[in-house]
């Protein structure tokens, strides 16, 4: 009994961590897509001649 409430436990765990990594790559997959966005817009502002740089 005590074996299965630690499989459990740790079954749990290892849920909560797959969780979290999939949280993880989300987020770096959205920033990946934002930084393409980025490069593209500067793409066009340089084949139209010209950059728009903000600080």
């Amino acid at each position: 009994m005590l074996q299965a409430r630690q499989d459990a436990t740790q079954t749990k765990i290892d849920t909560a961590l797959l969780g979290k990594q999939l949280d993880v790559q989300e987020a770096t997959g959205d920033a990946i897509n934002q930084m393409v966005r980025e490069v593209v817009d500067v793409q066009k502002q340089l084949s139209n001649g010209h950059i728009d740089v903000r600080v």
